[in-house]
Formats: C-alpha cells, sequence, structure tokens
C-alpha cells in the first residue's frame, strides 16, 4: 500500500446520504448501520457529513485540505488512503460498493472515532473489502480529520532514542537494546546515502493485527499475516509502521533514506532490492533470503522469473517470508554494488519507476536484458554457498 501523493480520487456521482440512502446511479452508496444508537446527535451528523464531503472531494491527499488537520503530519494517514484509492480504481470499472458507517464514538482526548465498513455484493455473496477507522476532533468550532498515528502518538506511551520517536501499542514490551541498536543503524544509513540523520516517528506493535487497529485499518490483506512479521514505511509522515513486535526495522529505515535522496523516481525493485540487502527482511538478514531463494530454484528449476508483476509476492514455499522483490532485488543491488559500490545504487534509483525502465538499468548496469534475466538470476543465486538449517538461524537480526 506505498507512496500515493496528490492522487486523484474519481469516485464519481456519490450522493449526500442518509441512513440507507440509495442512488441507481451511484458506485458508492453511503449507509448507517441499523445497529447504530447515536446518529441524531449532532456530533455524529457532522462528522458523517465531513467523511463523505473529504471521500466525495477530488484531490484525496493534500497537504491543505480543511478538513484535515496537518498540525503533526502533513499528510492524511497514507495507511488508508491507498486503500481508498484502490476502491476509485474499482467504482470506474463499474463495481459497486456500500460505505457503511458502523459507530461514531467519543474516545479518548476529546477525538471521535469515526468506523466504517466497505463492502461489495458478488452474486449472492456480501465481501468485506475494508474496515477502516478515521478520528476526529473539534477544532475552532469546526471537526477535522485526524491520523490515526496522530491519535496514536497523543494516547499512547512514546519514547525517545536520538532522531526517533516511538509510538508504543499498549501491549508491546518496548526493549531499549532494540531502539538503540536502530538508532546506531540510522546513523550508518546516513553516512551511506551521504545525508542528514533523518527524525522520524515509529509506530511499533507485536503483529500485524495489534499494528493495523493503529494504523486505522482493522481489515485489509495486510492485517492477519500468519506470522508476527511485517511493516511499511510512510515516506510523506516520516512514519515507520512495525508489526515486527521489535524497535529494530531496519528495512523500513533504508525506504526513507531512498526517498529522502531520490523522492521516489525509482522502481520498487531497486527500492526493495536496496532495502532488503542493507536492512533484511522479516526479521532476517538477506543471507536467510537467498537461501530460501537458492533452495526452492533448485527443487523448481522451471519456475518462471520473467514476469516481474507476477513476482511481486512471497516465494510460494509455505513459509510466507521470503518476496521474490526483496530477495532477487537484493542480488542485483549487490551486483551493482560489487561493480560500481554505493554510487551505482544511486544511479540505479534515478533510472525511472516504469518495468521498461528496471531492464534499461539492469543492461546498462549489469549487460542483463529482459531475455537473460530470469537465466542470470538462477545462475547466480545457484552460485551462492549453501546455509545448512542449523546455521540458518544464525542469520536472525
Amino acid at each position: 500500500m506505498k507512496n500515493l501523493i496528490f492522487a486523484l480520487l474519481m469516485v464519481s456521482h456519490l450522493s449526500c446520504a442518509s441512513q440507507n440512502d440509495t442512488n441507481a446511479d451511484s458506485n458508492i452508496t453511503y449507509h448507517i448501520n441499523h445497529n447504530v444508537k447515536n446518529s441524531d446527535a449532532e456530533y455524529f451528523q457532522e462528522i458523517q457529513t465531513n467523511w463523505e464531503e473529504y471521500l466525495n472531494s477530488r484531490y484525496f491527499v493534500k497537504t491543505d485540505h480543511p478538513l484535515w488537520n496537518h498540525d503533526e503530519f502533513s499528510y492524511p494517514d497514507y495507511s488508508y488512503v491507498n486503500l481508498l484509492i484502490d476502491l476509485s480504481r474499482l467504482t470506474r470499472q463499474d463495481r459497486h460498493f456500500q460505505c457503511s458507517t458502523i459507530g461514531i464514538v467519543p474516545v479518548e482526548k476529546d477525538f471521535y472515532l469515526l468506523k466504517t465498513i466497505f463492502t461489495e455484493k458478488e452474486e449472492e455473496m456480501v465481501d468485506i473489502k475494508y474496515i477502516i477507522s478515521v478520528y476526529a476532533k473539534r477544532i475552532d468550532g469546526n471537526f477535522q480529520f485526524f491520523s490515526s498515528t496522530h491519535y496514536s502518538k497523543e494516547t499512547c506511551m512514546n519514547k525517545q532514542f536520538g532522531k526517533i520517536n516511538y509510538i508504543i501499542h499498549p501491549d508491546h514490551s518496548f526493549q531499549k537494546v532494540q531502539a538503540e541498536k536502530m538508532e546506531s543503524f540510522n546513523k550508518e544509513m546516513a553516512e551511506l546515502f551521504k545525508n542528514e540523520v533523518l527524525a522520524f516517528d515509529y509506530v511499533v506493535a507485536n503483529d500485524t493485527r495489534d499494528l493495523s487497529e493503529m494504523m486505522g485499518v482493522n481489515l485489509f490483506s495486510y492485517s492477519y499475516q500468519p506470522v508476527a512479521s511485517g511493516g511499511m514505511a510512510d515516506n510523506y509522515n516520516r512514519t515507520i509502521f512495525a508489526g515486527n513486535n521489535s524497535a529494530y526495522y531496519p528495512h523500513e529505515v533504508v525506504h526513507l533514506y531512498t526517498y529522502a535522496k531520490f523522492n521516489g523516481q525509482y522502481h520498487p525493485w531497486v527500492d526493495e532490492g536496496i532495502a532488503a540487502l542493507l536492512g533484511g527482511s522479516t526479521g532476517y538478514d538477506i543471507e536467510w533470503h537467498w537461501e530460501k531463494l537458492r533452495r526452492f530454484i533448485k527443487a523448481n528449476p522451471d519456475y518462471e522469473l520473467k514476469d516481474l508483476s507476477a513476482l511481486e509476492t512471497n516465494i510460494p514455499n509455505g513459509e510466507f517470508m521470503s518476496d521474490f522483490r526483496y530477495a532477487i532485488g537484493a542480488l542485483i543491488c549487490q551486483k551493482i554494488i560489487d561493480k560500481k559500490g554505493m554510487d551505482g545504487i544511486f544511479e540505479a534509483l534515478q533510472f525511472g519507476k516504469t518495468e521498461e525502465n528496471y531492464f534499461e538499468m539492469l543492461e546498462h548496469m549489469l549487460g542483463v536484458n529482459k531475455d537473460s534475466f530470469e537465466t542470470f538470476v538462477k545462475s547466480e543465486i545457484s552460485k551462492l554457498p549453501p546455509i545448512s538449517d542449523d546455521k540458518l538461524e544464525d542469520y536472525r537480526y
């Protein structure tokens, strides 16, 4: 779910909603759930109206949206922004959805919690697409929306280590030694990327279920991972979200530095590759993931690696831990560093975002084109020395 700015929300013909309001010409119908008991409250009606107006606005991610508070974070919480942009894409395919408000209730520190469910009817079944929470507070007489990160920052425990501010889920047992290690890594990345040491917020929870709650997204594809690992970086608000039960998440820190240096002009395989190479992934250094890839390719020599879009997934070995983009991307980045050092990575990060740009970069840097990509990857991964099972755990960080 990453990095869209000033994206256009093209949900057309949205009607001004009331309870059970339906419009045959609209792709989204607003609805107040029948279990809601306070829909006649003034605050409920004002917040509901603002939510619909916000969704109806053409510019969905803005630094000056009048319905959004920007005091702490410049942009709305991107954790659900991409979900709603995805919803916009689906409505343009003439698919129809219902946005059902299941509650607007007062919570801590004069905030109100708004919770909505987006559903789609598919034949005789109703599919829940997203469950989204957003917070509102009255400022100078009018309600403004606040990011879930802002709310968590005000209501959860915060701890500062160097330039990093930790926002800690109530059930998480914070470990100082991990935070010190994270601050050390932050300084190392600043030196490596020839950048000032970045200050950022770090939202930490025991798993992606708790993290989803703090992100304001109670249901999406990331919410219920079968392993206690996962997270993401919000580059615009300089925030890391970590569901890995740790104050140490080096992979996401690298993303903050690639964005700070090159403002998102890179292909995701370069970005994920260098982040996995320098910061590992899912709690393991990159050597662990290379071994998983090596074993998978050895067991499945005919598995196709030609289509990058088809590889935007975990290696299908049942472990849910190693993403093709990370393992292969890191291998490519290592080859670039072997040949040109970090200056080669800086050059690769400026080739552009498209798949065509990525293969132009590979041919320029390594002499590898699209036709030879699969052979190159399989050959290089097979050259790595095998790691035995009893040694694999040495690569856990």
